[in-house]
């Protein structure tokens, strides 16, 4: 930590934790067959990802980047322990009121980046999959603007069966 007073002890105590559950609809073959057309567009996508047999046979799989809450969650599970958030953050992205402390008072956010980071276990049709997201850690520094809070948040992605998928780190920064 490099001192500029931004990050709080009851901060560094929801490192770690759930703060956002969700789980998807089941992932249909027309699910990864639209979502292959509309992102290799205006290319044919490639034959494993439209052929009409690979489902019957079991060699349908998504492509990496699918995502299967794009139409929407099954269900989001709250974490219990919610504060209502004050409207002036809702731009800045700020998460620490889903697990019940007020977020640090920064009214301005941008993304510092993301990634992904693929186990190799596929999505497939029927496959069912939760995403829960937590913060990772916070660091600050000083910018030309001012502080800078950096919360580096991890969403990981498993299956019905309990494998995982992927994980997905963001960096959010908020001045």
């Amino acid at each position: 930590m490099s001192g500029l007073g931004l990050i709080r002890p009851d901060m560094l105590e929801i490192v770690g934790r759930p703060y956002a559950r969700q789980i998807s609809y089941p992932i249909s073959a027309s699910d990864i067959r639209k979502w292959s057309l509309a992102v290799y567009f205006p290319e044919a996508p490639p034959a494993p990802y439209t052929d009409p047999c690979a489902a019957g046979e079991g060699r349908l799989v998504a492509p990496l980047d699918f995502n299967p809450f794009a139409w929407g969650a099954a269900e989001k599970a709250p974490t219990g322990c919610e504060i209502a958030p004050d409207p002036v953050y809702r731009s800045s992205g700020a998460m620490e009121h889903h697990l019940g402390i007020a977020p640090p008072d920064l009214r301005r956010a941008l993304n510092g980046g993301v990634s992904a980071t693929y186990t190799g276990a596929p999505m497939r049709p029927g496959d069912v999959i939760t995403a829960e997201s937590a913060i990772a850690g916070y660091s600050e520094r000083e910018g030309r603007l001012g502080a800078m809070l950096l919360t580096d948040v991890a969403t990981t992605w498993t299956n019905q069966n309990g494998e995982e998928i992927k994980t997905y780190r963001m960096t959010l920064i908020r001045y």
